[in-house]
Protein backbone atom coordinates (compact mmCIF):
# COMPACT_ATOMS: atom_id res chain seq x y z
CA UNK A 1 0.00 0.00 0.00
CA UNK A 2 1.72 3.17 -0.73
CA UNK A 3 1.98 6.14 1.42
CA UNK A 4 -0.31 8.54 -0.20
CA UNK A 5 -3.50 5.40 -0.16
CA UNK A 6 -2.67 4.58 3.41
CA UNK A 7 -3.07 8.35 4.43
CA UNK A 8 -6.26 9.02 2.30
CA UNK A 9 -7.60 6.43 3.76
CA UNK A 10 -7.10 7.43 7.44
CA UNK A 11 -8.82 10.47 6.28
CA UNK A 12 -11.74 8.51 5.57
CA UNK A 13 -11.55 6.62 8.87
CA UNK A 14 -11.10 10.17 10.13
CA UNK A 15 -14.36 11.44 8.83
CA UNK A 16 -16.21 8.37 8.94
CA UNK A 17 -15.91 8.53 12.63
CA UNK A 18 -16.56 12.25 12.95
CA UNK A 19 -19.61 11.86 11.02
CA UNK A 20 -20.83 9.27 13.38
CA UNK A 21 -19.96 11.15 16.72
CA UNK A 22 -21.59 14.50 15.35
CA UNK A 23 -24.75 12.67 14.52
CA UNK A 24 -25.05 10.49 17.90
CA UNK A 25 -24.34 13.67 19.39
CA UNK A 26 -27.12 15.68 17.64
CA UNK A 27 -29.28 12.47 18.43
CA UNK A 28 -28.62 12.68 21.59
CA UNK A 29 -29.43 16.15 22.30
CA UNK A 30 -31.91 17.31 25.41
CA UNK A 31 -35.19 17.23 24.24
CA UNK A 32 -37.73 20.73 25.19
CA UNK A 33 -39.67 20.08 28.97
CA UNK A 34 -42.45 21.46 27.73
CA UNK A 35 -44.42 22.53 31.22
CA UNK A 36 -48.04 24.00 31.43
CA UNK A 37 -49.70 25.03 34.59
CA UNK A 38 -52.96 25.45 33.10
CA UNK A 39 -52.97 22.22 31.06
CA UNK A 40 -51.68 20.67 34.58
CA UNK A 41 -48.62 18.58 32.69
CA UNK A 42 -45.33 18.35 31.77
CA UNK A 43 -43.90 15.89 28.49
CA UNK A 44 -40.77 16.50 26.64
CA UNK A 45 -40.53 16.91 23.13
CA UNK A 46 -38.13 16.36 20.60
CA UNK A 47 -38.16 20.51 19.73
CA UNK A 48 -40.81 23.33 20.75
CA UNK A 49 -44.48 22.26 20.37
CA UNK A 50 -47.14 24.23 19.39
CA UNK A 51 -50.48 24.59 21.37
CA UNK A 52 -53.89 24.87 19.92
CA UNK A 53 -57.85 24.78 21.44
CA UNK A 54 -60.45 23.49 19.41
CA UNK A 55 -64.53 22.62 20.43
CA UNK A 56 -65.52 19.16 19.50
CA UNK A 57 -68.59 17.81 19.13
CA UNK A 58 -69.36 14.90 21.90
CA UNK A 59 -72.73 13.23 23.11
CA UNK A 60 -72.06 15.37 26.74
CA UNK A 61 -71.90 18.12 24.46
CA UNK A 62 -69.02 20.67 23.43
CA UNK A 63 -65.53 20.23 24.74
CA UNK A 64 -62.75 22.29 25.11
CA UNK A 65 -59.80 20.24 23.25
CA UNK A 66 -56.65 21.30 23.45
CA UNK A 67 -53.64 20.15 21.78
CA UNK A 68 -49.89 20.24 22.40
CA UNK A 69 -47.87 18.93 19.15
CA UNK A 70 -44.75 18.43 17.42
CA UNK A 71 -44.31 17.35 13.74
CA UNK A 72 -40.79 17.11 12.71
CA UNK A 73 -40.28 18.61 9.65
CA UNK A 74 -37.64 16.44 8.95
CA UNK A 75 -38.05 12.61 9.80
CA UNK A 76 -34.53 12.59 11.46
CA UNK A 77 -35.96 10.73 14.77
CA UNK A 78 -38.27 8.68 12.49
CA UNK A 79 -41.64 10.08 14.22
CA UNK A 80 -44.50 11.98 12.22
CA UNK A 81 -45.72 13.24 15.32
CA UNK A 82 -45.38 13.80 19.10
CA UNK A 83 -48.61 15.61 21.05
CA UNK A 84 -50.15 15.69 24.27
CA UNK A 85 -54.85 15.93 23.91
CA UNK A 86 -56.19 17.17 26.98
CA UNK A 87 -60.22 17.45 27.21
CA UNK A 88 -62.16 18.52 30.30
CA UNK A 89 -65.29 16.27 30.47
CA UNK A 90 -68.52 18.10 32.73
CA UNK A 91 -67.74 17.30 36.28
CA UNK A 92 -70.81 16.10 36.92
CA UNK A 93 -70.34 13.18 34.89
CA UNK A 94 -67.92 12.13 37.16
CA UNK A 95 -69.83 12.52 40.96
CA UNK A 96 -70.10 9.25 42.72
CA UNK A 97 -68.62 7.22 39.86
CA UNK A 98 -67.15 3.95 40.32
CA UNK A 99 -64.27 1.97 38.45
CA UNK A 100 -66.70 0.44 35.89
CA UNK A 101 -67.52 4.02 34.54
CA UNK A 102 -64.16 4.95 34.84
CA UNK A 103 -62.94 1.82 32.43
CA UNK A 104 -66.46 2.66 29.93
CA UNK A 105 -64.75 6.10 29.50
CA UNK A 106 -61.11 4.28 28.82
CA UNK A 107 -62.65 2.05 26.27
CA UNK A 108 -64.84 4.61 24.56
CA UNK A 109 -61.49 6.64 24.11
CA UNK A 110 -60.03 3.56 22.59
CA UNK A 111 -62.70 2.89 20.37
CA UNK A 112 -63.02 6.24 19.16
CA UNK A 113 -59.43 6.39 18.18
CA UNK A 114 -58.89 3.01 16.74
CA UNK A 115 -62.59 4.00 14.53
CA UNK A 116 -61.51 8.27 13.65
CA UNK A 117 -58.25 6.62 12.16
CA UNK A 118 -59.81 3.51 10.41
CA UNK A 119 -57.06 1.48 12.57
CA UNK A 120 -56.83 -1.99 13.55
CA UNK A 121 -56.04 -2.26 17.63
CA UNK A 122 -52.86 -3.94 18.33
CA UNK A 123 -53.04 -3.89 21.62
CA UNK A 124 -54.79 -2.81 24.61
CA UNK A 125 -53.16 -2.14 28.17
CA UNK A 126 -54.52 -0.87 31.46
CA UNK A 127 -51.86 1.16 32.58
CA UNK A 128 -51.90 3.71 36.04
CA UNK A 129 -49.66 7.07 36.50
CA UNK A 130 -50.00 8.83 40.09
CA UNK A 131 -53.00 7.09 40.80
CA UNK A 132 -55.09 7.21 38.19
CA UNK A 133 -56.73 4.52 35.16
CA UNK A 134 -55.12 4.71 31.78
CA UNK A 135 -54.59 2.45 28.64
CA UNK A 136 -51.39 1.47 26.97
CA UNK A 137 -52.81 0.85 23.06
CA UNK A 138 -51.04 0.13 20.05
CA UNK A 139 -53.03 0.82 16.51
CA UNK A 140 -52.21 -0.11 13.45
CA UNK A 141 -52.86 2.35 10.39
CA UNK A 142 -52.05 1.95 6.49
CA UNK A 143 -48.71 3.91 6.53
CA UNK A 144 -47.73 3.21 10.10
CA UNK A 145 -48.63 3.17 13.87
CA UNK A 146 -50.12 5.45 16.41
CA UNK A 147 -48.82 4.64 20.14
CA UNK A 148 -51.67 5.92 22.97
CA UNK A 149 -51.32 6.56 26.30
CA UNK A 150 -54.84 7.79 27.72
CA UNK A 151 -55.09 8.62 31.47
CA UNK A 152 -58.34 9.91 33.28
CA UNK A 153 -58.00 11.93 35.98
CA UNK A 154 -60.96 13.04 37.68
CA UNK A 155 -63.40 14.94 34.76
CA UNK A 156 -60.09 15.56 32.75
CA UNK A 157 -58.74 13.07 29.63
CA UNK A 158 -55.22 13.30 29.09
CA UNK A 159 -53.82 11.56 25.60
CA UNK A 160 -49.88 11.11 24.48
CA UNK A 161 -49.25 9.88 20.91
CA UNK A 162 -46.60 9.24 18.88
CA UNK A 163 -46.60 8.53 14.87
CA UNK A 164 -44.40 6.81 13.32
CA UNK A 165 -44.05 4.91 9.88
CA UNK A 166 -43.85 1.25 9.18
CA UNK A 167 -40.29 1.39 9.03
CA UNK A 168 -39.47 3.20 11.92
CA UNK A 169 -42.05 1.20 14.50
CA UNK A 170 -40.86 0.74 18.17
CA UNK A 171 -38.09 3.16 18.05
CA UNK A 172 -36.76 5.25 21.17
CA UNK A 173 -38.21 8.40 20.61
CA UNK A 174 -41.55 6.89 20.99
CA UNK A 175 -40.95 5.52 24.72
CA UNK A 176 -38.64 8.38 25.65
CA UNK A 177 -41.67 10.56 24.72
CA UNK A 178 -44.40 9.03 25.80
CA UNK A 179 -42.62 7.86 29.55
CA UNK A 180 -41.50 11.80 29.98
CA UNK A 181 -45.28 13.06 29.85
CA UNK A 182 -46.50 13.46 34.17
CA UNK A 183 -49.30 14.74 35.20
CA UNK A 184 -48.96 17.76 37.67
CA UNK A 185 -52.26 17.39 39.90
CA UNK A 186 -51.53 13.86 41.93
CA UNK A 187 -53.69 11.82 43.89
Amino acid sequence: MTFFKLISMKKSILILAIGLITFNMSFAQDWDRYKSEDLAFIANFPSEPERSQQKINTALGDLDMHMVMYSPTVLADYNAVYSVIRSDYPEEQFKDVDSDYTDSILDGAVEGAVSNVKGTLLYDKRIVLNGYPGREIKIEISVGYIYVNAYLVDNVMFITQVVCLIDNDNNESIKRFLNSFDILKVK
